[in-house]
């Protein structure tokens, strides 16, 4: 029986799951369950999950989750999890969640990809109690918009005014997950510099939702080549502004609400 379980374990593991709404299922169902091995099939391995109060971020990895889980026992009270809205592309989504945990009602922003096993979530920022926030659907629209002034000059400084220094940048290309730190992508932009005047794409759509300190963006464009890319961000308000708190990008059309 042990041998039994072990290996459907493994393989569930291995599989990933076959849309975005059933990683985020998939999540649910781990935290209601409390169960590690669950949350490490939703999850991505380097997924940080960024959870403000309004004031103070706390990071947390998946590690450190999954500890958490084995020693703090079951979460009293009710726990659901909803998908409030999501966003899709063929290889990357963005997701909005309503989780009921005890007395208290968060919204999570959750970052998708498909990767060679299929759909995990690769990142998450969340917030007790958030609301709707006209200034922070502006504040997040500012960042894509310091994002794409980077790109037109390679502009390292700009970049690291756009993307938080904790963030990690991913990408996925046939399905091998590929993620870089910022200081990383610095370095890369301080290289393309040298070589070309910077990119001239423009964007061709974008969404942008925001609740409270936390929010989300997607936006398209066409590159030179006439190819399709979209990028879509996590977004949490630091003592330094709004930044992008991970960000993943792909060669793929932006999809459908």
């Amino acid at each position: 029986m042990m041998l039994t379980n072990m290996s459907a374990l493994l393989a569930m593991l291995a599989s990933g799951f076959a849309t975005p709404g059933a990683a985020v299922e998939a999540y649910g169902a781990a935290v209601a369950a409390n169960d590690p091995a669950q949350l490490a099939a939703a999850f991505q391995p380097s997924a940080i999950m960024y959870c403000t109060d309004g004031a103070a971020i706390r990071a947390t990895s998946q590690g450190e989750w999954k500890q958490r889980m084995r020693t703090a026992g079951m979460p009293a009270g009710p726990i659901s999890t909803r998908i409030a809205w999501i966003d899709s592309g063929a290889t990357t989504s963005v997701a909005r969640t309503v989780s009921v945990r005890g007395d208290k009602e968060y919204v999570d922003y959750l970052l998708l990809a498909r990767l060679a096993e299929g759909w995990r979530i690769v990142g998450k920022v969340c917030e007790a109690g958030a609301r709707p926030d006209e200034a922070g659907e502006a504040g997040v629209r500012q960042v894509v918009g310091t994002k794409l002034a980077a790109d037109r000059a390679w502009d390292a400084k700009l970049l690291a005014e756009s993307i938080d220094s904790r963030a990690l940048v991913m990408t996925v290309d046939g399905g091998e997950f590929v993620a870089a730190t910022l200081g990383e992508w610095q370095a890369r932009y301080v290289a393309r510099r040298s070589a070309s005047g910077g990119s001239p794409a423009t964007p061709t759509s974008m969404v942008i939702d925001a609740r409270g300190g936390i929010g989300t963006a997607r936006w398209s464009f066409r590159g030179t080549d006439g190819s399709e890319w979209t990028d879509r961000a996590l977004m949490i308000r630091t003592s330094q502004g709004w930044r992008m708190a991970a960000l993943a990008f792909a060669r793929e059309a932006p999809g459908a609400n």
